[in-house]
């Protein structure tokens, strides 16, 4: 039996970006499951077709891709609430072009690829949620990359640590320091150097 206040909590998380339709949450509480990951999970592996559309309901999962010379570039991490998936991966139905990893325990939602259709179909305004969710992942990525053109490694840690606090409790370094661009050592010593 599925959870009537996870549901609800999801559509209205929704609702913030665009107004839910009473059609859409029905349509929403049919076909998202809920599930839980335990820490490090690899959930979605480079190289293979994504199959779900997911919710993190709590918790943080990280989004990377191994390079040539076989090391994992993280390139977002995301938590609590928010969508993720390899995105045109999913909805071109290629192969991923990166890795989703939960770094803490997780409590998600998620929807099958095939089931999405049927939801744009017969929704009223998860359709137009989601061209607004792909709009504003676009300009997260121009946003990210002018500032790993623009500003020091200083300045994009000093800028994480203003937007995001949290991630330096909840998330290993390595991962914040392939987020920002550099090296774990890099990282240190700029920590090292702010907090004297």
């Amino acid at each position: 039996m599925k959870d009537e206040k996870t549901f609800n909590f999801f559509c209205d998380k929704l609702s913030e970006v665009y107004p839910m339709h009473d059609v859409d949450r029905e349509l929403c509480y049919q076909y998202f499951e809920y599930f839980e990951l335990p820490k490090n999970t690899l959930y979605e592996k480079q190289g293979e077709i994504p199959q779900y559309q997911n919710y993190i309901l709590s918790g943080y999962m990280r989004k990377f891709y191994t390079d040539v010379d076989g090391n994992e570039v993280t390139v977002e991490i995301n938590s609590e609430p928010r969508f993720v998936a390899s995105y045109m991966s999913l909805m071109e139905r290629k192969p991923a072009t990166e890795s989703l990893q939960t770094i803490t325990d997780c409590k998600m939602l998620r929807i099958k690829r095939d089931d999405m259709d049927i939801v744009f179909e017969k929704g009223v305004s998860v359709k137009q949620y989601t061209i607004q969710l792909f709009q504003n992942i676009i300009e997260e990525k121009n946003k990210k990359a002018v500032e790993l053109s623009t500003l020091t490694a200083e300045e994009r840690y000093l800028k994480l640590l203003k937007e995001t606090p949290q991630l330096l409790q909840n998330v290993p370094i390595q991962y914040i320091a392939s987020l920002l661009g550099m090296k774990p050592e890099s990282l240190s010593r700029i920590r090292k150097r702010l907090n004297k």
